[in-house]
Parts: C-alpha cells; sequence; structure tokens
C-alpha cells in the first residue's frame, strides 16, 4: 500500500511542469493555507502541488486542512512508523482515516521558496455509508525547528556530576545549527560532528565523528558521547538546554554567550 501510493503520487518526481496565471494564482493561496495558524509544537508541514490541502503534524494532533471545501480534520497524534528511510503516519478519527508517507526529496527544494526537502504522499479516506471516498494526493513539506536551539552549548553536568568529576581534559560543547540540520564540537580532546533530527520536544544525535580511542584516558570521552546520542528529548530552560533520556535527565548545558 505504501508502495504504491508513493509511486501514483510521484510519477514525474523531479520534472519541471509549465506554469500559467491560474498556477500561480493557486501558489498563492497554497501559500495562504499554508501560513495559517498551527496546533501547538507543530513541528511538520506539507502542501499539496497542486490543490488547496495541507498537513500539519505535532504531538497534540495531525490536522488535514483544506479550502475546497473548506474543512478542517485534527487526527490523534500516532508515533510514526518507520519504513526503510520513509516515515509513516496511520492515524483515525470516527470517520476518518489518514496515512501520511514521508521522505527526503532533494527536487522538493524546487517548490515554492525552497524551504520544502521531503516529499510526502498522502491518503485520506473519509467513510461513508454506502461508499468510501479516498482521497490520494501529493506533497512536498519540511521540518520546523525551534530556533532557540542555535547555537553554542557548553557542558555543565551529566546525570548531577560536574565535567571536573568526568577526568575530561577539555570542557566539552556543541554548536547547534538548525539551518543546516546539524552539530559540531568536542567531546572533551576530540572534535565531533553530526546530524540532528527535532519533532517537537525529541530530539534525536546522529555522531558522525567521534574518537576511536580505547585507551582509559578517552573511555569517559567516549561515553559522554555516548549518552549524547541515547538522548532523545529536550528541554530549554532560560540559558540552559536540558536533554533527556525518557524521562531520565542526562545532560545539562549552558549557552555561550559571548558566542552570540
Amino acid at each position: 500500500m505504501i508502495l504504491a501510493l508513493t509511486v501514483s503520487l510521484f510519477p514525474s518526481c523531479g520534472m519541471e511542469q509549465p506554469k500559467d496565471k491560474s498556477s500561480k494564482d493557486n501558489t498563492s493561496k497554497q501559500m495562504d493555507l499554508l501560513n495559517k495558524h498551527d496546533l501547538e509544537g507543530t513541528f511538520f508541514k506539507a502542501v499539496a502541488q497542486d490543490s488547496l490541502q495541507v498537513v500539519a503534524i505535532s504531538k497534540k494532533g495531525i490536522v488535514y486542512s483544506s479550502s475546497k471545501p473548506n474543512q478542517k480534520i485534527i487526527f490523534p497524534f500516532v508515533e510514526p512508523l518507520i519504513e526503510g528511510e520513509s516515515r509513516v503516519y496511520k492515524s483515525s478519527t470516527k470517520h476518518e482515516e489518514i496515512e501520511i508517507v514521508i521522505y527526503e526529496d532533494e527536487t522538493a527544494r524546487d517548490f515554492f521558496d525552497g524551504r520544502f526537502d521531503h516529499s510526502v504522499a498522502v491518503s485520506l479516506t473519509k467513510k461513508q455509508e454506502m461508499k468510501d471516498e479516498i482521497i490520494d494526493f501529493a506533497c512536498f513539506g519540511h521540518y520546523l525547528y525551534d530556533n532557540s536551539l542555535s547555537g553554542n552549548w557548553v557542558f555543565q553536568s551529566y546525570e548531577g556530576k560536574r565535567v571536573e568529576e568526568l577526568g575530561i581534559n577539555q570542557i566539552p560543547l556543541i554548536c547547534i545549527d538548525i539551518n543546516t540540520r546539524s552539530f559540531s564540537g568536542s567531546g572533551g580532546n576530540h572534535m565531533i560532528y553530526g546530524d540532528i533530527r527535532c519533532e517537537g520536544d525529541s530530539i534525536y544525535f546522529k555522531i558522525i565523528l567521534s574518537p576511536e580511542y580505547v585507551t582509559d584516558m578517552y573511555q569517559r570521552e567516549k561515553e559522554l558521547l555516548a549518552v549524547l546520542d541515547s538522548c532523545d528529548r529536550y528541554e530549554i530552560k532560560g540559558e540552559y538546554l536540558v536533554l533527556f533520556e525518557g524521562m531520565t535527565q542526562k545532560l545539562t548545558f549552558v549557552r555561550d554567550a559571548y558566542s552570540l
């Protein structure tokens, strides 16, 4: 179902389509719909390629909106299924079902103003007494990141232990750049860098470069980076960035005011 839906909605992905006046007017209306108020904590938005339909995802609900006809359906939030490189959301209300397939696609940057970097296939089913109505449409979408995450963050503590207790020569720090969805910095003695992904207050660090030393001198540094890799939620409290694994507070950083 997922593969068939994706193929049917993106048969010529990446091919430039001719534009006329009506398509430009439609683009303007799509942007108006895209910019409407979202549920608090919305972390992903997608707009249909050729119709006035928008999907927004937050941990408070999945919202389907359409201007023709004027309609708004709020589905309960569900954790996504991972299908290879795709993320699949399946949710339902009493009278509707929705399936959303999201995957990275650089050709999406040609859509609108270049902010989009994912292709999205949506299947909406409206349950009828006699026959269900199924609406399939293709979108381009992008993740929304918290601007306050960007900046240099200096390590403060690990599970309540101060840096002085960790046997690390230099103070670890991370520099987060939400524009490139990446981070860099130091684990204490060695440079690190990698990618980040955020979904609401969820955060995932994928460390691409980290120290490979196995001597006792560097074990604490590697342990610290392993904890960073396992963190899955964040909170920003004033000038502090707090990282959690589940409900357990793991790492605390303070914003480097001199880097602003």
